[in-house]
């Protein structure tokens, strides 16, 4: 199954929604009035709508049809100018050093060959620029998802995500591109009604998990994964004011274009 294909099962932007504000904070601060950015695997547009309505000259690309269809919505209903663009972030159809910009919230991490995605975003990016990536710490409730699943999947192990979530990881993809790298660790607060909505929302809704279940419902095994789920997001989130919050770390990864 292609990217675009697999990104357009389910109902990622509503689980995708309750992290949009780790997007906007990344837009406060690191994107200024005229700059031009590009948001790589945009997904419903949090990020690039953010950056328009701050005075950016803002795209978005995605390879999931359903995704860009969404954004183009939510970007009209906000009065957000934004170019929409469907291709694949690691062959983007941009020439070099395009953008100001360049910045993918939980989007290239999933890239199958992470040194091509990183030498993709120096491409784009102009000197003097930045590259913003955002990856979900290892440490953290989500992730420590791909590790739980991957113990219930023939041939699991190690992902090329895991290299996107600790400074070490990030250094080696970087490795010998004329950029100079920040890293910052930050948390977003994601909520539901309850966890158990919570649980239901990754599971029912997240296209990743649609297919971890496909593969691992035929196993007989598939209660038991959303079990050891539903403990982990017992572990690290609580009850507050009638809705389950989970704080969810993730790694800021700044690389400055020489």
């Amino acid at each position: 199954m292609e990217p675009g294909e697999m990104w357009s099962l389910g109902d990622y932007a509503s689980a995708g929604d309750r992290w949009a504000e780790a997007s906007v904070r990344l837009v406060a601060d690191h994107v200024s009035q005229g700059d031009s950015i590009v948001d790589l695997a945009c997904g419903p547009g949090a990020l690039a709508i953010a950056a328009a309505k701050s005075g950016a000259d803002a795209t978005g690309l995605d390879a999931a049809p359903a995704l860009l269809d969404l954004a183009r919505r939510r970007a009209e209903a906000a009065d957000a100018a934004v170019d929409w663009v469907a291709s694949d972030m690691t062959e983007t159809p941009f020439e070099d050093a395009s953008f100001d910009v360049v910045a993918s919230a939980f989007g290239c991490m999933f890239a199958p060959d992470p040194e091509a995605m990183a030498a993709e975003l120096v491409r784009l990016c102009r000197p003097g620029g930045r590259i913003a990536v955002l990856a979900w710490t290892p440490e953290s409730a989500f992730g420590q998802m791909a590790p739980l699943a991957s113990r219930y999947l023939e041939g699991g192990g190690s992902s090329p995500v895991e290299r996107w979530t600790r400074e070490t990881g990030v250094e080696q993809i970087f490795s010998g591109l004329p950029v100079r790298l920040e890293f910052t660790v930050r948390t977003v607060k994601t909520i539901w009604p309850s966890r158990d909505e919570a649980v239901m929302d990754i599971t029912d809704g997240n296209p990743a998990w649609i297919m971890i279940r496909s593969a691992v419902e035929p196993t007989g095994r598939w209660g038991e994964l959303v079990s050891d789920l539903t403990d982990l997001f017992t572990t690290h989130g609580r009850d507050e004011n009638g809705r389950f919050v989970l704080p969810v770390d993730y790694l800021e990864t700044v690389a400055h274009r020489r």
